[in-house]
């Protein structure tokens, strides 16, 4: 009889939108910090699939950023994920004037 390791083979197939829970946790204070508002437009700075809103297509790009971690404090990482989202985002142009 053969074991299946569940945990496993979802961790190799798990779908787009399967959110962990630090990747909910650091996409929340992301959303907060940076002002992220709803819509759809996010999706294609962050090179994640098009049909996701601001929202999922947050959480999907912060969860691809923890798969590629071995090991990470979660206060690190969003740190790390800040700065690059930052890079990403167009910016608009605001002198401050």
């Amino acid at each position: 009889m053969t074991i299946i390791n569940y945990e496993e083979l979802f961790a190799e197939l798990k779908p787009d939108g399967a959110i962990s829970a630090d990747a909910n946790l650091i996409a929340n204070a992301l959303m907060r910090e940076l002002y992220i508002s709803s819509g759809y437009d996010l999706a294609r700075f962050l090179e994640v699939k098009r049909c996701f809103d601001n929202d999922m297509a947050l959480r999907v790009w912060v969860q691809k950023r923890l798969d590629t971690q071995d090991g990470y404090f979660v206060e690190d990482i969003s740190s790390k994920l800040q700065s690059e989202l930052y890079e990403l985002l167009p910016q608009s142009g605001y002198d401050g004037y």
